[in-house]
């Protein structure tokens, strides 16, 4: 007899990289999201929303650090053909005049910073032709924008995803170092406003021009060798100060005895890296860190444009209250994206979470930006300058709940419980009342009618009340209101006299939605 051949199943089961979202983080993620929306808006920045879904082709020339669209984002052909077209918009022919058809690749957005150039790019693509903008006019455009957006890694570390959450907010047409000031200003202010204290995160500034004129003073002029540099030193905070020196000479072996290939730089320029890092290992005020910076950088006019900058940054941010507690210079700081021109931006938590094995571990970066001004010139063919940041939605949300600062459960609405199937009008009445007062409610439509069954569907819920009404409470002109907070933290309480006062007690129907305010805003 042959062997049962197996079908194939179809299994219930998410993509690898991708979650369900609950309640509870969906409640989070929207109190994150509104808050820092609300200050984003007090500076001026206008809500924009773009696709998900955009022309690889587009979104491919803003690819950080890398040469290909394939890499780092989902990508597929449109199954509509569309004319191809030169690069003044006009529609290209073959030698038979007739127009070339192509099913052009999409790809889905992998942030929100390639988008907003593409936003800009596009409403100004006429008057660019026409010769109307220009370098030495950029139109200034404000916005912010929060979303999904989409990477596609192959290797996927703990903790991370290929669909999250990001909330941004940019500056285009401006070169201003006062906008760059501003951004500071308000990843501090948005993010109190989420609910973290000035004490538990840091806002981290530094330029990259620093970085660069540092290099090239010490000869690093090629800009390949300067970005395997960078990229080497960006890992500072991760594997520490020896570990980037071993890298940017011979090399390292890691922990788990795996070789990490070096650069191949020379020690004296080796050590001349390290020093620079050595001198700012400790955080220092403003002032005495322009002061060494002034000390220890090259009389080289990148490096010191970069100071500049930096000195500007920081009187700006002097003048407007916000002191070292909410914004410091930390030219340590790196930040990996290539596209980076000027200033850059990290929040890092100053918060510890449990770690798998007990132990306490740092977050690190919660957000983070910079200013990019050579981003929309790879669709216009001039120089736009920008500057913003992002807040890593789920990343933050993450951070609350580990840290304890967040809620780790959505609190449900008023159940009306379900006693008679005949009486669901007045079912559907009653919390029609209750939601006209601006209040949650829910009439249980569960199959299952029993009062066991609807207080066990409260629980998962998490309802704070439950409502209920029967024939007798319906001549009364009365309801009965269970309060389920207290009958979950009163499991003790044996005397029927303190329950009826305290957890389930009579309420005139015309009180109701005061008393229900009363329970609910407590």
């Amino acid at each position: 007899m042959e062997p049962q051949k197996a079908q194939r199943g179809i299994i219930p089961q998410k993509i690898k990289g991708f979650r369900d979202i609950d309640p509870a983080l969906n409640q989070l993620r929207a109190h994150i999201v509104e808050k820092a929306s609300q200050v984003y808006a007090r500076y001026g920045f206008e809500k924009w929303d773009t696709p998900v879904l955009e022309y690889a082709d587009a979104l491919g020339k803003y690819m950080p650090d890398t040469a290909t669209v394939e890499e780092g984002v989902y990508s597929f052909q449109n199954p509509e053909a569309e004319p191809v077209l030169d690069s003044r918009g006009k529609e290209m022919s073959d030698h038979e005049d007739k127009v070339i058809m192509e099913h052009h690749h999409l790809a889905l957005r992998y942030d929100l910073t390639a988008p907003l150039a593409r936003v800009y790019a596009e409403r100004l693509w006429m008057k660019h032709l026409r010769g109307q903008v220009s370098t030495a006019n950029p139109p200034l455009f404000r916005r912010f924008q929060h979303g999904p957006v989409y990477r596609y890694e192959i290797d996927l570390d703990p903790g991370r995803f290929r669909e999250f959450w990001q909330l941004d907010f940019d500056t285009v047409g401006s070169a201003d170092v006062a906008a760059d000031a501003e951004v500071c200003m308000v990843l501090s202010q948005a993010l109190e406003a989420i609910g973290m204290p000035r004490e538990t995160f840091q806002v981290k500034v530094n330029n990259r021009k620093v970085l660069k004129g540092l290099l090239r003073g010490l000869g690093v002029l090629d800009d390949s060798r300067e970005r395997d540099i960078l990229r080497v030193i960006d890992k500072l905070d991760k594997v520490g100060l020896e570990a980037v020196r071993q890298e940017l000479g011979a090399g390292r072996v890691e922990k788990s005895g795996a070789p990490i290939a070096g650069l191949g730089l020379p020690e004296a320029l080796v050590e001349a890296v390290g020093a620079f890092f050595v001198a700012f290992e400790q955080a220092l005020p403003r002032e005495q860190t322009l002061a060494r910076l002034d000390e220890l950088l090259p009389q080289e006019p990148v490096a010191r444009e970069g100071l500049d900058e930096l000195r500007r940054i920081h009187e700006l941010l002097a003048a407007a209250g916000f002191d070292d507690s909410r914004a410091r210079l930390d030219p340590t700081l790196v930040r990996g994206m290539a596209y980076y021109t000027g200033p850059i931006f990290e929040v890092e938590s100053l918060l510890t979470v449990p770690g798998k094995k007990g132990q306490r571990r740092k977050v690190g970066a919660i957000c983070g930006g910079g200013r990019y001004d050579s981003l929309v010139e790879r669709l216009l063919g001039f120089k736009v300058p920008a500057t913003g940041a992002s807040i890593g939605v789920d990343r933050l949300a993450e951070l609350l709940v580990l840290s304890g600062q967040a809620r780790p459960k959505a609190t449900g609405p008023a159940l009306v419980v379900v006693f008679d199937e005949a009486m669901m009008p007045e079912y559907q009445k009653l919390a029609a009342e209750i939601r006209a007062a601006g209040l949650p409610a829910e009439v249980f439509y569960g199959a299952a009618k029993n009062l066991k069954k609807q207080f066990a569907y409260a629980d998962e819920r998490d309802c704070p009340v439950a409502v209920m009404l029967g024939e007798d409470e319906l001549a009364k002109g009365v309801v009965t209101v269970k309060d389920l907070v207290k009958g979950r933290q009163s499991q003790d309480i044996q005397d029927k006299d303190q329950w009826r006062r305290e957890v389930q007690f009579e309420v005139e129907r015309a009180g109701l939605a005061e008393k229900l305010r009363q329970m609910l805003l407590r």
